[in-house]
């Protein structure tokens, strides 16, 4: 190619021309092509030089946005280090650093002798799951369950706090009586606190004596179980022959006393209650039964009588009289449950409401 000539690519034409300077010699060819060498866009080219700082964008790091958004990032990282440490640290706790709320326990009482063995056991899980088992050599053959509601469980809980020193107790007391067994075997565990106690034919220290009380009160109202399915038969004999006693004492004397006769109801149904669940019902159950009836019969006819003259005082005006009546009646019926009692409770209020 020489100065001159005409170079077309595509649409595009170009002549080459000479740039040397004027008075120098005729160039060649060769020459022109090595001083005047034109790029047309086909040879690679090198990268141009970095241009001056001076020249150069601003650096986004210096951007007051990325430096909003730097700090964003930064409080989140330190708030999923302050999680993570709070987490391990609760596992820590609950592996056994931290005091574990809730209660259980395993009760079980047995006794022994030539005639028969007797046994009942109450548990009570975490979860809420209560049981009662009891069992004889002879016919008695019991299972209960029942689910505790989250109040039951609480209520529970408060009662036992009271009897903290059932915790303190040595955790072994066995000794031996001739043809005797006798055992007490309590496992409790309470907010963390745990014992074990176990006494066999030896006295029960007060702190069990109290603790056990609780659990059965319990296993009457959670479980509603008779509390004569806690005792063995020969010592529900022996309370229904105290009952009975004492009915019989109060019967005796139930002219000497308004409220002798209402006694004597209540310790002959005691004495009842007893044996009720016994086949065949030994002494005293008929005895008892007999003269309940005749209690009851004598109670229903002293009560119309008594009636009789409060009604007949109230008609004639004499309000002091129907009030004095009333205090006997209250006197023959205590009991709340019996609905003859609401009937003098409304005339007393009524009676009393007149003189003032």
């Amino acid at each position: 190619m020489t100065v001159g000539d005409l170079v077309e690519v595509g649409s595009w034409a170009f002549r080459v021309i000479s740039t040397s300077r004027e008075g120098s010699g005729p160039v060649s060819a060769a020459g022109a092509a090595a001083q005047d060498e034109i790029d047309l866009g086909f040879k690679p080219t090198k990268p141009a030089g970095r241009a001056p700082a001076a020249a150069r964008e601003p650096s986004k790091h210096a951007s007051p946005v990325y430096r909003l958004l730097q700090g964003v990032v930064m409080v989140l990282l330190l708030l999923l280090v302050v999680v993570g440490v709070t987490e391990l640290m609760g596992a820590k706790d609950r592996s056994g650093g931290r005091t574990e709320k809730g209660i259980a326990f395993a009760y079980e009482c047995v006794r022994g002798d030539a005639d028969n063995i007797f046994r009942y056991s109450l548990e009570l899980t975490r979860d809420g799951r209560a049981s009662i088992e009891v069992d004889d050599c002879r016919s008695r053959h019991i299972s209960k369950r029942a689910q505790l509601s989250a109040e039951e469980l609480e209520h529970l809980s408060r009662r036992l706090a009271g009897s903290r020193g059932f915790f303190k107790i040595n955790s072994s007391r066995e000794g031996k009586v001739p043809g005797k067994y006798e055992l007490y075997d309590v496992a409790l565990t309470l907010d963390g606190d745990f014992n074990h106690v176990r006494v066999l034919n030896r006295e029960m220290p007060a702190d069990l004596r109290q603790t056990i009380a609780i659990l059965e009160d319990f296993a009457f109202e959670a479980l509603d179980i008779s509390f004569t399915l806690m005792e063995d038969d020969a010592s529900l004999i022996r309370y229904a022959q105290d009952a009975f006693r004492l009915g019989e004492e109060s019967y005796a004397e139930r002219d000497s006393a308004y409220a002798n006769l209402a006694k004597a109801i209540r310790h002959f149904t005691e004495a009842i209650t007893y044996l009720e669940t016994m086949e065949p019902r030994p002494d005293p159950y008929d005895a008892a039964m007999r003269l309940l009836e005749q209690a009851r019969a004598e109670q229903d006819q002293r009560y119309k009588d008594y009636m009789f003259n409060v009604d007949r005082a109230m008609r004639l005006g004499d309000w002091a009289e129907a009030k004095r009546q009333l205090r006997v009646l209250a006197e023959l019926i205590p009991d709340r449950s019996d609905e003859r009692f609401e009937v003098i409770s409304s005339k007393q209020l009524e009676a009393e409401d007149k003189l003032r």
